[in-house]
């Protein structure tokens, strides 16, 4: 520390002065003899030199903490002159002074200051502490001494009390004990220190220079005004508050007015209080703290009772707080165990003595604030040792005879207690609210002790709210330590009472909301759910907007702002950004947020896949609302709102089934106790599916894909090992997905009342495949436990028997071996079916000649029963009759079967065609009618793409005649047009493949030949097809004719250039037939482009 600047300034002239003019009254005495009787006299001139200094420079007002800080400085020049050995002792100013001098210029901080005070002894300093009523500063400095040295200046000043005891005296006395309670263990002050390093040079230094002498002093490593604790192995005659405890039993006969009995016993009553506290601190409730704390600077500060608070509030709120924590606090000043015995006799012995004046002179005293502060501190330090009492009645620290005193004691002081507490004035609970409140902001604005608590009490307290003490300015000034879960949350509850209280002023209620709102958006993500939880469960779904008014126009206004700059950004720089801007709105209104949300997630494009990010960091708004009578949560709900009123498109439809999809998706581990998913596939189906499958709904197609959604999910360990279908009653599930496929032979009616249970062709697909994932899933159930369920599968049979065979096919892997596969009669005509597996049923409209469509539709049903009927077909491949027959037959079965399969069935159809092709055993017949002659070509690698092309051809050419123009609809037209289209589009794949993998090295011209055939089959299909039906045919016409461009570019021969003239022409003639000027317009325009 830089202690130059201000030791050699007019300050230390002014000092120096009065010392010179005590000196000069001490004549022919020194000061270094003064007595305490002569303080009166030679005192004045020091005591009026300290309170100059301390006081400033005229005209310059100068806060209370300088003034004590000049007081500690001046103290500790004078306390360090005294504990310097060098400055008093004359033998050691006679040897070699001016080196000394030299020395001390150089080392000693002190030395200035020492320099300008003449020779003292220990009565200046006692006294001048009395005078100057520095007891707080006295200690303060006592407590940087080392542990002998500071025993023995206690020591000396209990002497000097004891000496011709006067009030003042006492008072002191009390003053210092009452600081050394107070005492804190943490960091000292630059004085302190410097003055405790300083004195400790000194002593070393003595140490030295008196090596020898019998004298000398012990210095003790450690500094600490409690040796007892810092030492344990010290005696107790180091103990200092022993040394109280007997200064008080030498004086307490003069210890006469009533305030400083009462504050005697508060004393002796806390110091042995101390002396029994366990490790650490016994820190009361905050609400408790903070109404002691209240009444202490009522009772203490008269003038705190009126508001606004004075200047130096915080100094007052500062000084109570230090007392409050020295009687909670664990301290070292603490009697020796053998010490509380005699401490305890003495506290009986002076109540007993005094406790009967004390309540006669108070019907006298008529200073109330005087006579009520000295007995609060008594009444509460009485109330304390009553507390802990049992700690020692229950021990072995005090002999049996002083716990028999000790009981006596606690039963008089409890009656005691009862009689005092009526003259302490604390009545107004009013008064002391207000303070409360205003030491409350204190605490918070100066980051005092406790205020954390504190701040939960400031936003608990609704009645605090817009007071004229500064209630939302304090809020706004220090929102950052309101940044926690229950602080927003007990805020966010005194927002919504004011919100809708007509009495409150609207922008003082809208600070508030920015407040609670900007302290919300610093929460961690995991405190952003808990006040999101916290509001949904207090408040229920339209959270603080419940009662609409102020509140709910503000939310209004800022949900749009939010959903504005989210969707219309190119691009979120941040996703916890957005986060916290949804947060914000969603605090003030789940529920309209996420109907927001949802809605835009379906009807903004590529919304969804941001709002499913920002839901999944927001699991709390998936909380399950206790009141909602459907037990369904927040967010399912307002999903399902969505489902109702913004799906009026396809694209939006398929967006909210992507947001829904991720939604089900597991996110990151936000908190243990919220969802992860936000949504369970479970509840997904209970919530989107079942109410529509089961209850006959028409508009089945979203609820299948959500269906089909959900079991895609990927199963998630939830301790319990079961699949979440268990949770949807999954046998009523796979009727009701079996009943809807039952329909589907209805999907070309046009009758009115059959249109209404119809499902269409394009659901089958779907249909299908879902329930075919239903089936397994219900298959796994059921493997885990068979016994359990065979009820179950036997009620499904039963139902499903009055399905369509093909149905229950369908339902075979559920059925297991309680049932066979149950098939018409007449497949087994066709196939080598063993009894064990399969049983034949003899239904009407299969008769003679259906076996071939009965194992055709088995072939589509699934890939399994594809396999399995192709390897039980009975056909004679040697037999060409029977060959031929067969042939016929697949064709007749092939178109009754066509406007009926989905596009997987098609498939399978389709594999069965290449399957029998590859096998010779469909003969097909390829015609030459669309060339005039065969070219010496190799066109055996494309023979079953031709035959299948022909296949199709003739198949259209019979359901194409007049007698079947009524045999579909438009629709059904449409789907057998797409079917076919996709058969070729596979054959032209196929030839492209061929193409790459051929040996040959121009196997080009062989393809082309093929695709001009390819070509004039789906012209000649397009020509037989209603109009406007065949657009898909029209776009692989076009493939093939580009493909044909393709190879005609990578073609570079200059040979035969009249042929591709020729080629050219005839494509252009075949083109020439279709129906459609715009599709023959087109066609013939890219035919002309052909090299």
């Amino acid at each position: 520390m830089e202690w130059g600047s201000w030791v050699c300034c007019e300050k230390m002239a002014v000092l120096h002065g009065g010392f010179l003019l005590a000196q000069k009254k001490s004549q022919p005495a020194k000061l270094l003899e003064m007595k305490k009787s002569d303080w009166a006299t030679l005192g004045k001139p020091i005591v009026s030199a300290v309170r100059e200094i301390c006081a400033g420079e005229t005209g310059v007002e100068q806060g209370p903490g300088e003034t004590r800080l000049w007081q500690k400085k001046v103290l500790a020049y004078v306390w360090a002159k005294l504990l310097n050995p060098t400055s008093n002792e004359p033998n050691v100013k006679e040897v070699d002074s001016h080196t000394e001098s030299d020395r001390r210029w150089k080392e000693d901080l002190f030395f200035p200051a020492e320099s300008m005070i003449p020779d003292i002894n220990h009565t200046v300093l006692f006294e001048l502490v009395k005078s100057l009523g520095a007891s707080e500063v006295f200690v303060e400095l006592l407590s940087a001494l080392p542990a002998d040295t500071c025993h023995l200046e206690v020591t000396r000043f209990v002497d000097h009390v004891l000496v011709g005891t006067t009030d003042e005296d006492v008072a002191t006395f009390l003053d210092v004990w009452w600081e050394a309670l107070k005492l804190y263990e943490g960091p000292r002050d630059e004085i302190v220190r410097t003055f405790g390093d300083e004195v400790k040079k000194y002593l070393a230094r003595a140490s030295d220079v008196f090596c020898r002498s019998s004298k000398r002093l012990r210095l003790d490593p450690d500094v600490s005004l409690f040796p007892s604790i810092s030492s344990p192995g010290s005696s107790s005659n180091l103990s200092i508050p022993c040394l109280f405890l007997h200064g008080l039993r030498k004086m307490k006969a003069h210890v006469t007015p009533y305030d400083y009995k009462c504050s005697a016993i508060t004393k002796l009553t806390d110091t042995l209080r101390k002396s029994l506290l366990s490790d650490g601190a016994i820190e009361p409730p905050a609400e408790v703290y903070l109404q002691k704390l209240s009444e202490l600077i009522v009772l203490d500060n008269p003038k705190a009772q009126t508001l606004p608070v004075a200047e130096n509030f915080i100094q007052i709120v500062k000084n109570s707080e230090r007392e409050l924590r020295a009687c909670y606090q664990k301290s070292a000043f603490q009697l020796p165990q053998g010490e509380l015995g005699p401490g305890i006799e003495l506290l009986a012995e002076i109540f007993r003595s005094w406790a009967p004046e004390i309540q006669t002179e108070l019907t006298k005293d008529t200073n109330i604030e005087r006579r009520s502060l000295a007995l609060y501190r008594m009444v509460e330090s009485l109330k304390c040792l009553n507390q802990v009492s049992p700690l020692i009645k229950n021990g072995d620290m005090i002999t049996q005879n002083t716990k028999e005193i000790l009981s006596d004691f606690i039963l008089s002081s409890s009656s005691f207690v009862q009689k005092c507490d009526s003259y302490i004035s604390l009545n107004d609970a009013a008064t002391v609210d207000k303070v409360k409140m205003s030491v409350a902001f204190t605490i918070i604005n100066n980051r005092m002790e406790r205020h954390a608590k504190v701040c939960e009490i400031f936003a608990s307290t609704p009645s605090w709210a817009f007071a004229e003490g500064g209630w939302l300015n304090c809020l706004e000034r220090n929102g950052e330590v309101f940044q926690s879960t229950d602080l927003v949350f007990k805020l966010a509850g005194i927002l919504k009472d004011r919100s809708s209280c007509t009495a409150t002023s609207t922008s003082e209620v809208k600070r508030l909301k920015n407040v609670v709102l900007d302290c919300l958006s610093a929460l961690s993500i995991v405190d952003k759910n808990k006040a999101l939880l916290g509001v949904l469960r207090a408040y229920g779904g339209q959270g603080l907007c419940r009662d609409g008014g102020a509140m709910k126009e503000w939310f209004e206004e800022e949900v749009n702002m939010v959903f504005n700059c989210i969707t219309q950004s190119e691009t979120v720089n941040s996703i916890d950004k957005a986060v916290t801007a949804v947060v914000r709105v969603a605090f003030l209104n789940p529920e309209t947020t996420l109907q927001k949300m949802c809605h835009l997630a379906a009807v903004n494009l590529g919304a969804h896949q941001l709002f499913s990010q920002i839901l999944k960091n927001l699991p709390a708004l998936s909380h399950e609302d206790d009141r909602s009578s459907e037990g369904i949560n927040i967010l399912a709900m307002c999903l399902l709102e969505t489902t109702i009123d913004s799906l009026a498109t396809a694209k939006a439809e398929n967006q909210f089934l992507e947001f829904l999809t991720s939604l089900m998706e597991p996110g990151e581990m936000i908190d243990p106790e919220l969802p992860s998913p936000l949504l369970q596939p479970a509840q997904v189906v209970k919530i989107f599916v079942l109410p529509y499958l089961t209850g006959g709904d028409s508009n089945i197609v979203f609820p299948l894909k959500v269906l089909n959604r959900a079991l895609k999910m990927p199963m998630t360990d939830d301790g319990t090992k079961e699949h979440w279908l268990l949770a949807c009653c999954p046998f009523p599930l796979v009727f009701a997905l079996s009943q809807l496929l039952d329909r589907c032979i209805l999907c070309w009616e046009e009758d009115s009342a059959k249109m209404s249970t119809r499902v269409s062709i394009e659901t089958k697909g779907l249909l299908t495949q879902t329930l075919e994932m239903v089936c397994d899933a219900v298959e796994q159930i059921i493997s885990v436990n068979p016994e359990t369920w065979s009820t179950s599968v036997h009620w499904l049979y039963r139902k499903a028997e009055q399905l369509d065979w093909t149905v229950r096919l369908c339902l075979k892997s559920i059925f297991g071996g309680h049932f066979k596969f149950e098939v018409p009669a007449t497949l087994f005509e066709v196939c080598d079916l063993s009894d064990d597996g399969w049983s034949p049923l003899n239904l009407p409209q299969y008769g003679p000649g259906t076996g071939l469509l009965a194992w055709m539709e088995c072939c589509s049903a699934s890939t399994h029963l594809m396999d399995q009927m192709l390897s039980h077909l009975i056909i004679d491949s040697k037999n060409v009759e029977e060959v031929n027959m067969f042939s016929k037959g697949f064709l007749v079965a092939l178109i009754q079967l066509l406007p009926w399969c989905s596009s997987s069935e098609w498939k399978r159809l389709n594999h069965i065609v290449r399957s029998l092709l590859q096998r010779e055993l469909l003969h097909v017949p390829f015609t030459l009618e669309y060339v005039h002659y065969l070219p010496l070509l190799n066109l055996q690698p494309f023979a079953h793409h031709l035959q299948f092309s022909q296949l199709l051809l003739r198949a259209f050419q019979l359901i194409c005649n007049h007698g079947c123009s009524d045999w579909l609809p438009p629709a059904g037209w449409t789907h057998v047009a797409r079917q076919c289209a996709s058969s070729m589009s596979d054959i032209l794949e196929s030839v492209k493949c061929k193409l790459k993998g051929a040996q040959n090295l121009d196997p080009n011209q062989e393809a082309l030949f093929v695709i001009m055939q390819l070509f004039c089959h789906v012209i000649h299909i397009m020509v037989m097809m209603p109009p406007g039906t065949s657009d898909s045919l029209y776009y692989v016409s076009l493939e093939l004719l580009s493909q044909y461009e393709t190879l005609m570019l990578a073609n570079t021969s200059t040979s035969g250039l009249l042929n591709k003239a020729n080629e050219k022409h005839f494509l252009h003639s075949i083109a020439e037939n279709l129906v459609s000027e715009e599709q023959r317009s087109v066609l013939l325009q890219k035919i002309s482009k052909i090299c």
